[in-house]
């Protein structure tokens, strides 16, 4: 297609996470990966890979936009360029089952779906919740099941058991997720309700969310559970999570309306990987088993 093959490069965003949420240990050995990946070389199939577009399959190259800011779906490693995580792990192995090497482009939340609908990407995987309102525009297959929660500052944690016990805080919210329409709902609410005023501060990355959290400039954060969990994790208590995790849908990997056989393509190299065990090393490699779906599912989002 004419929009695919003018496809330009997206450029590599420079950003890190805070240096007291990423960790930074290096083995005794001289290991330079937060976390190094140990997902297998995958065979490729030849009946899934048929299914390709052909100016894909020619080129032998999947381009995937993907996140840098989001562990422990995506982060960079110590080297500040490599984007590693469950997310990077997955499109690589979907790629290798379709017999394609993985050109992984690091973007914008807030532009992946435009990117994908432009063929500027031919998927994007992101940690994009795979909503009814969003399928209008992009087809999903689904790899996680995930949900929302709030992260919150030791001080403010206690006082918080739900969105509504947001009233009076200052909120982080990343551009362009489900989460910024979250707390502007329930911004609206508090001042309904005559509640002291909820104020949103709307950042465009992960990195200026936990940035404000860890100043105090923020009292909490929301976001997607597995990230919310694991910036808990690290910050050693000084962050906890807050209420009950709200919304269940699935994070999908996103794939331009008018592919549907690069749609089956991709869901058939995933439900592959579900099969032959590679999908849950994937998970386990980066404690997120409780997210593990049985079976790809194709714009499963229900809300």
């Amino acid at each position: 297609m004419p929009g695919r093959q003018a496809r330009a490069r997206a450029t590599a965003l420079p950003l890190a996470l805070a240096a007291l949420l990423t960790p930074t240990v290096t083995a005794c050995g001289g290991t330079t990966t937060v976390n190094q990946s140990k997902v297998p070389e995958q065979r490729a199939d030849p009946a899934l890979r048929a299914l390709l577009p052909r100016d894909i399959r020619d080129q032998g190259s999947l381009t995937s936009a993907v996140g840098n800011d989001y562990p422990p779906l995506s982060l960079l490693d110590l080297d500040n360029k490599t984007v590693i995580g469950a997310e990077p792990d997955l499109i690589r192995a979907v790629a290798q089952t379709l017999g394609l090497r993985v050109h992984l482009v690091q973007a914008n939340f807030d532009s992946i779906i435009g990117g994908v609908r432009s063929h500027r990407y031919d998927v994007a995987i992101q940690a994009m919740l795979d909503k009814k309102e969003r399928q209008s525009q992009v087809t999903f297959v689904d790899y996680m099941k995930t949900s929302s929660s709030i992260l919150a500052s030791e001080k403010a944690a206690g006082n918080i058991r739900s969105l509504a016990g947001l009233c009076g805080s200052q909120v982080a919210v990343e551009q362009g997720t489900s989460q910024v329409d979250d707390v502007a709902a329930q911004a609206k609410k508090c001042a309904a309700d005559g509640k002291p005023e909820l104020e949103s501060l709307v950042f465009p990355d992960s990195v200026g969310c936990f940035q404000a959290l860890s100043t105090g400039r923020a009292d909490a954060f929301v976001g997607g559970t597995p990230t919310v969990d694991y910036q808990a994790e690290m910050s050693h208590g000084r962050f906890r999570t807050a209420g009950e995790p709200y919304r269940f849908l699935p994070y999908g990997i996103l794939i331009n309306k008018e592919e549907r056989t690069l749609v089956r393509a991709v869901r058939g190299a995933l439900q592959k990987l579900i099969d032959n065990g590679t999908y849950a090393k994937i998970l386990k490699q980066w404690k997120l088993t409780s997210g593990a779906l049985k079976h790809a599912t194709v714009n499963g989002g229900a809300a």
